[in-house]
């Protein structure tokens, strides 16, 4: 009987250290449109595209970035992963665009001290992520 008293104690104690230890920052999470549910700090970043359509980005609660985009009648489509794995909000830059208004990358930093990008094509397919080339 008392090895299972010990043992309840024990348990109780190890149950007891992991509720307890909590990370040091805790993250808070956002719902928003789209049944999105993402990192508050990081916000949405939506993207004019040249025809009206708009397409959003965020960084959701497992680090990937997502992004949605609706079309001319403004319906949305829904959520899908651009995967990586991301430690700040998502910034759209136009620095590959060489004019071309349907392309355009996004910057986003990441846990290791990179900026990775992804950059779009004037079709809409995206490049993958990769660590971004320093600015010359």
């Amino acid at each position: 009987m008392k090895r299972i008293r010990a043992a309840v104690l024990a348990a109780a104690v190890l149950a007891g250290l992991a509720v307890t230890a909590a990370p040091a920052q805790a993250v808070s999470h956002c719902k928003g449109s789209g049944g999105a549910v993402y990192i508050c700090e990081y916000g949405v970043t939506v993207h004019s595209l040249p025809d009206g359509t708009k397409q959003q980005f965020l960084v959701g609660t497992d680090s990937a970035v997502w992004t949605r985009w609706n079309d001319r009648s403004g319906k949305w489509s829904g959520w899908q992963s651009m995967g990586g794995v991301v430690s700040g909000p998502v910034v759209v830059i136009d620095r590959w665009s060489q004019g071309d208004p349907w392309k355009f990358a996004l910057s986003v930093p990441t846990p290791d001290g990179w900026r990775y990008v992804n950059l779009r094509s004037h079709d809409g397919a995206w490049s993958g992520w990769r660590p971004m080339p320093d600015p010359d």
